[in-house]
């Protein structure tokens, strides 16, 4: 396999990344709905039901095209998507264990605080708020760390009088 291929095949493996995280970032808005029906009465929990459902519908158009595309690569170019060693892909993972690690601080903080102010709100409120805070967690730091270290790449690469 010559490298324009597998610098295509990575590159389209970075996008199916990049939506994912954009789809995963809906769903957390999706949830965050769900956490915010139980301060709202009746019309309003019909508007956030809806919006949640168009949330899951956009979410599950832009990344199932995305994995379908990625069952294809790994089928067409199973070598080269073996193990995908990206900079999309080590900020995917690098994302993935700060949310990890967000998540059980923010477990440790939830605990504090719902003994004495959040008792009153059901089991269910705190299922979707632990979900929407991981996911959104997870999607952000995607973002920011892909951004941040690529416009560090950049910006090194003007001071050494180079054009990446």
């Amino acid at each position: 396999m010559n490298n324009k291929t597998s610098a295509s095949v990575a590159e389209q493996l970075d996008k199916i990344m990049q939506r994912t995280a954009l789809g995963v970032l809906l769903v957390a808005c999706a949830y965050t709905l769900g956490v915010l029906k139980v301060f709202f009465d009746a019309p309003i929990v019909t508007i956030l039901d809806y919006t949640k459902t168009a949330l899951g519908i956009l979410a599950i158009v832009m990344v199932l095209p995305g994995f379908l595309k990625g069952v294809q690569l790994r089928r067409e170019h199973g070598e080269a998507c073996k193990e995908p060693e990206g900079f999309l892909m080590e900020m995917f993972n690098k994302a993935t264990g700060k949310s990890f690690q967000f998540t059980f601080i923010f477990l440790i903080f939830l605990e504090m605080i719902s003994r004495n102010y959040l008792a009153h709100l059901p089991p269910e409120f705190f299922l979707k708020l632990v979900i929407a805070v991981t996911l959104a967690i997870f999607s952000l730091t995607f973002f920011f760390l892909s951004r941040s270290d690529s416009d560090e790449d950049i910006e090194d690469g003007f001071k050494n009088g180079e054009a990446k």
